[in-house]
């Protein structure tokens, strides 16, 4: 059927359900989508830039365009829907007035990742999560970071210690912690 005097098609039904759906996709609470890994907000640069000048008494320099260029995880961790970041040290190439600007973040064989935490537009560093990768993932509809540790072991082997941290009551929690066994060469 066809209302041929407003030019508007006679199904009422198709456009109240049109509507609908509209409707419960915008207010369906998903994050928006993850931002481009090649850019950090200008916030979370500087958030690190000043915890390392403090950290290392100004004698660690890291400038912009090292951090843009260090790996990172994303994702969304804490609940206020902006992106939160780690940084993959190992490949921070910074300037130390002390040395080597990796022994700041790097023991033998493990490495800190700092979290970069939204706060509205500001963003905080914490300095808690060491191993040799980090990654994000979400498990039961919570976001978390992924940080893995390569563990030699002798003549018993290798294995891989994985800690897994979320955010609870405003701080970045460990809430798992697994071995996994490392894989063998033939």
């Amino acid at each position: 059927m066809h209302d041929t005097r407003s030019g508007v098609p006679g199904r009422p039904a198709t456009t109240i359900c049109l509507v609908a759906v509209m409707a419960l996709s915008a207010c369906s609470g998903e994050p928006d989508p993850l931002p481009d890994e090649a850019r950090l907000p200008g916030a979370a640069v500087a958030a690190l830039q000043s915890h390392l000048t403090r950290m290392s008494e100004g004698a660690l320099t890291c400038s912009e365009a090292a951090i843009e260029a260090a790996p990172r995880a994303v994702g969304f961790i804490n609940d206020d829907r902006l992106p939160d970041f780690a940084i993959s040290t190992q490949d921070l190439q910074c300037r130390s007035e002390l040395g080597s600007a990796v022994a700041y973040f790097c023991g033998g064989s493990i490495c800190a990742f700092p979290a970069l935490m939204s706060e509205g537009t500001d963003y905080r560093v914490i300095w808690l999560m060491s191993g040799n990768e980090v990654s994000t993932r979400t498990d039961y509809q919570e976001a978390r970071f992924v940080v893995r540790q390569g563990v030699f072991a002798g003549s018993a082997g290798s294995r891989v210690a994985v800690r897994e941290y979320v955010w609870r009551d405003g701080t970045l929690t460990r809430v798992l912690e697994r071995e996994e066994v490392a894989g063998r060469m033939p």
